[in-house]
């Protein structure tokens, strides 16, 4: 695998996104503390967060447009962009014209070009290694993504509580600019066949024919996922990403309250640990009954969440909303894994488009919902409300009898939970 760091141009696109993502760790972090700091209410960090998540959504839109776009371009074109966005905001920290929404208005615009990166990255692989070099690189490229949310959203909250958030933002403007670098040193192959084939063809109906095609793909994917079960699985799925966007935008004044400054760093540092134990710790219950796994997972994180809330020492406090995030991020990894074990591999990028669309709606919406409700309560009423969302969840899954049979990915008869084969599709 590690073989692969000899190709030049890989080597540049790894580094590349490691840098990029970094950034992105870490501003998502800094911003949410800034209008904290700003404003010292989280009604505006609630608005914040659903402006900063909402782009996210909509990411799936933007595949026509990298599949057109050269890529170089997009990879080093969306990471200047950023860069000077990014500036805004410590120069008008320095001018003493720095304002809430300058921040949310820039973080906005930020997300929304972040959009880009991540397909352009993804597109750009095949180009630069041989066939059989992909599922190595994509492991690798995969852990540059997620390795560093992990690390660097956990230690963001530290850093800014050692540096100042306005040096975080500093430091991300160097992050881009740096990326940019690296990225203008790829060499692509080009196809020149399909450029005199796109030239003849004519931009304008190029995309055009690419959005019909996308329409009616996009269509078939919502029909196979409105005929199955997982409409009744994303009902929980859509509540945990609300408590999820709820918590998102309180958190810097829950975790003040809790313990001070640093706290907001400490919350954010166990947070990302225990959902990587738990993504680990999936593998050793994917011989269990789906149902009854998921039923015992929201239970156990209610217990712990409700633990949190109630109890006033800091150190146990933390330590609880820790263990509540291992049986959710576990409980994830297992319901993605079954629906990728009997989906049909031809559905497997529209279903999932729909999935995980309707899914990532509710987390803008929660940190929305989350920050006005912070007007009208405390905000540790607000968290409290996450456990009980917890406990809804599970007996939910207990109450519901399909649900609850489930049995493993292993086990799963696809047709009895309305997932149809291939062949059925062609029937």
């Amino acid at each position: 695998m590690f073989k692969l760091f000899k190709n030049r141009d890989f080597l540049c696109l790894f580094s590349g996104r490691f840098i990029t993502n970094l950034g992105d760790s870490i501003y998502s972090v800094a911003a949410m503390w800034l209008v904290y700091e700003l404003t010292k209410s989280s009604f505006y960090t609630g608005i914040a967060g659903a402006l900063i998540l909402l782009p996210s959504i909509f990411e799936f839109l933007v595949g026509p447009l990298v599949d057109r776009w050269k890529l170089k371009s997009i990879l080093v074109n969306t990471q200047i962009s950023q860069a000077l966005l990014i500036s805004i905001i410590p120069i008008g920290y320095f001018l003493d014209f720095l304002n809430v929404w300058l921040v949310i208005v820039v973080m906005f615009l930020v997300t929304c070009i972040e959009q880009f990166v991540y397909p352009a990255q993804n597109a750009a692989l095949p180009k630069i290694l041989d066939k059989e070099e992909l599922v190595a690189g994509n492991s690798l490229m995969t852990f540059a993504y997620q390795g560093t949310d992990l690390v660097f959203i956990g230690l963001s909250g530290l850093i800014i509580s050692l540096i100042g958030v306005i040096n975080v933002y500093i430091i991300d403007v160097f992050t881009f600019l740096a990326a940019t670098i690296i990225f203008r040193l790829i060499k692509f192959q080009t196809n020149t066949q399909d450029e005199r084939d796109n030239t003849e063809l004519g931009t304008e109906k190029i995309i055009k024919n690419s959005f019909k095609s996308y329409l009616s793909e996009l269509n078939e994917g919502k029909n196979y996922v409105i005929n199955s079960i997982i409409p009744k699985i994303l009902i929980p799925i859509t509540v945990v990403n609300f408590i999820f966007g709820m918590i998102t935008a309180i958190m810097p004044e829950h975790s003040f309250n809790v313990g001070g400054e640093l706290y907001y760093g400490y919350f954010l540092a166990i947070m990302s640990v225990a959902m990587l134990l738990g993504t680990l710790l999936a593998n050793l219950f994917s011989e269990k009954p789906l149902g009854i796994m998921t039923i015992s997972s929201f239970f156990l994180a209610s217990v712990f969440w409700f633990g949190s809330f109630l109890i006033k020492t800091p150190v146990l406090s933390l330590m609880l909303f820790g263990l509540a995030f291992i049986p959710i991020s576990l409980i994830n990894v297992l319901i993605v894994s079954t629906l990728q074990g009997i989906i049909p591999e031809n559905l497997l990028g529209r279903v999932f488009a729909w999935y995980s669309s309707i899914a990532a709606l509710f987390v803008p919406l929660g940190s929305f919902v989350g920050g006005v409700a912070s007007s009208m309560t405390e905000v540790a009423n607000i968290y409290g409300l996450g456990g009980l969302g917890l406990l809804i969840i599970s007996l939910y899954w207990m109450f519901y009898p399909l649900l609850r049979r489930i049995p493993s990915p292993t086990k799963i008869n696809p047709k009895e939970y309305g997932f149809h084969t291939g062949k059925d599709l062609q029937a």
